[in-house]
């Protein structure tokens, strides 16, 4: 999807569409009607812009589209600040490897790997991937909140 259609999706789902959105971003809804416009020569989304605007809906179908048109993919990283999050994570790292064995052995059970058995794998590996990125960030947390001797 071309990173404007991902804005102007973006701004048309959300409540109210571009009247609603545009001062919670800071801009007129004319404006930013325009700013998504693949036709409008004068007005364009800038970077901060499109992160506002993320900000705001809570949608990422900006950030999907661009990391769509680059050969990659946005992995959401959640992260817990409580004393045991680090089991809690250890833990979820755990169930995700095993969902994604679990997915590649059924889908390679057969011989064949189907276009549908294809997407499992890739959700599956994506889902282990944000584990263990949720891991690594909170040992990073952890390991810079400790004093120094």
């Amino acid at each position: 999807m071309h990173v404007l259609d991902a804005a102007s999706n973006t701004i048309d789902q959300y409540p109210g569409g571009a009247e609603s959105l545009a001062p919670r971003v800071g801009l007129s809804a004319g404006i930013l009607r325009n700013k998504v416009n693949p036709h409008c020569q004068t007005n364009h989304l800038t970077l901060a812009e499109a992160d506002r605007i993320m900000t705001v809906t809570g949608d990422l179908q900006i950030l999907q589209a661009l990391a769509a048109n680059h050969q990659c993919a946005i992995v959401p990283v959640g992260g817990s600040q409580e004393p045991d999050a680090v089991m809690t994570l250890l833990l979820r790292l755990g169930v995700a490897e095993g969902e994604f064995t679990r997915t590649l052995h059924d889908a390679l059970a057969d011989g064949l790997i189907t276009g549908n058995e294809m997407t499992a794998i890739g959700n599956a590996s994506l889902a282990e991937q944000a584990a263990l990125i949720g891991l690594v960030a909170r040992l990073r947390k952890a390991s810079t909140t400790q004093a120094a001797p």
